[in-house]
Order: C-alpha cells, then sequence, then structure tokens
C-alpha cells in the first residue's frame, strides 16, 4: 500500500473518529453507527490482507470479537484500529446485556489511548464518553412504571438515590429541554428500585448458595421479584436470585 493512500486512510479515520465523539455528545444514535460503519469500511481496506474480516457487523458479537483478536493480533493494543475495534466489540456485549464486561474493556480502551495518545486524541475521547455511557445503571422504578439513573445507596443500604425519568432504551437521548425539566433527583426503598438488563450487580446475603455472596455478576432475565445472574468468575453457572439479595455495582474493582 503506498504511503500516500495510508495518510489518506488515517486522515479518514480521525474524521469518522471525530464525527462519533460529537455525534454521541449529542445523542444522535443513527449517525454515530453510520459513522462507525464507514470506520470499519476503512479499516477493513486499510491493509490488503485484511480483507476477509467483514465489515457489516452490525451488533453481531461473535464477529465484532473475531475482529477484535484480528486487529489485536495484527496492529497490537495501542494502535487506534485496535482501540475502536475494541469499542465496537465493547458495544456489542453492552447490546447483549453483558454490562461488566464490556466496561472492564472499554475502561482498558480508555486507559491505553489516554497514555499513548493523549487526553485529547479521537480514540480517547470516544472510548471515554462510551465508557461513561456504560457506567450509567438504569433501572426500572415500579412505583412509576418508569426508567432512572440510579446514582448511590444511602441509608446502610436500605434506600436508592436515583435521577429521571430517563429513555426507555439504553443510549436514547434526554438531551432536548422539554425532558431536562422533567428530571427529577428521588430517593426510594430499594424494593422499589429494579437493575435494568446487563446491569454489574453483587449478591450478598445468600442463606444457601453462601458460595456466591460477594460475586459479581450481569443481570439477564427478570421475573416475579427474581433475577437470572450470570457471573463474571469463570466457573460459575447462571443464578437465579431473589432482588433483595442484589445490590447495583457502581464501580467495578
Amino acid at each position: 500500500m503506498k504511503t500516500g493512500t495510508e495518510d489518506c486512510l488515517q486522515e479518514a479515520l480521525e474524521y469518522f473518529g471525530s464525527a462519533i465523539y460529537l455525534l454521541q455528545m449529542l445523542g444522535d444514535e443513527m449517525n454515530v453507527l453510520s459513522a462507525k460503519k464507514n470506520i470499519a469500511k476503512i479499516e477493513a481496506i486499510f491493509n490488503g490482507d485484511g480483507d476477509d474480516i467483514s465489515h457489516d457487523e452490525g451488533n453481531d458479537l461473535r464477529l465484532s470479537l473475531r475482529q477484535y483478536k484480528y486487529w489485536l493480533g495484527k496492529l497490537g493494543e495501542q494502535h487506534p484500529i485496535t482501540i475502536r475495534r475494541g469499542e465496537l466489540l465493547a458495544h456489542a456485549l453492552n447490546c447483549s446485556n453483558q454490562g461488566v464486561a464490556a466496561e472492564r474493556l472499554l475502561t482498558k480502551l480508555a486507559a491505553t489511548s489516554r497514555q499513548v495518545h493523549g487526553p485529547t486524541h479521537n480514540c480517547t475521547l470516544s472510548a471515554t464518553s462510551a465508557l461513561k455511557d456504560v457506567k450509567e445503571r438504569r433501572v426500572f422504578i415500579e412505583s412509576r412504571k418508569q426508567w432512572f439513573h440510579a446514582l448511590r445507596y444511602e441509608n446502610e443500604g436500605l434506600t436508592c438515590v436515583v435521577e429521571g425519568p430517563v429513555s426507555a432504551s439504553a443510549g436514547g437521548s434526554s438531551s432536548l429541554q422539554e425532558d431536562q425539566l422533567k428530571m427529577v433527583t428521588l430517593s426510594l426503598p430499594i424494593s422499589d428500585v429494579l437493575p435494568g438488563p446487563g446491569t454489574p450487580v453483587v449478591c450478598q446475603g445468600l442463606s444457601e448458595s453462601i458460595h456466591l455472596n460477594g460475586k459479581i455478576g450481569d443481570t439477564r432475565g427478570f421475573n416475579k421479584g427474581k433475577f437470572e445472574v450470570h457471573f463474571e468468575e469463570v466457573g460459575f453457572e447462571p443464578a437465579i436470585i431473589r432482588h433483595e439479595n442484589l445490590r447495583i455495582l457502581f464501580e467495578l474493582t
């Protein structure tokens, strides 16, 4: 590949990277997806022997993982292309309700990009913005039948401070002035606050499955006051856990 062509491709990547950051700030998810597809097309031709990697991955988790591993092996973890592929993988993980894995990956990507490329680089800004979105803990308030963002626990964990309402779908824009005027902050009993799909949680107070106390996972399904929790630690099968035995993790350690 000619050097001039590589320079043009790099410029295109920088352009669409800037566009993604600005569009994410505006909550324009449709054009964010379009920009990411353009980046994927550029990446597919960046190296001639990478043409076998499909760029139309959508939200397919397996394909996103395969593409990330491909670029990780080819260019290393510090290259902007690898970081962007990692961000797309994190998006696919989050869409699959694998919130813990998505947050851990984005934390790593943002830190790597910040250290190597600096805090103002497009890769850093985009990964940091994506991490901020993933760290929002969406919860459903039963008494109001609305979605909110959980902020923290208070009163020795008996109440949860929430802010909202927010969009019913993750990533939905709530930037309109009309929505902002309706935003309220409430302190509610934890029994009224249900973690949304993919929310990082930790088990506590289990008397039968005591080996699960302290284990981290994410919520996948909900039925009659119980959640299906998939655990991060290898070797632990998914389990059905009562709502009162789960606490939202606001920071992954």
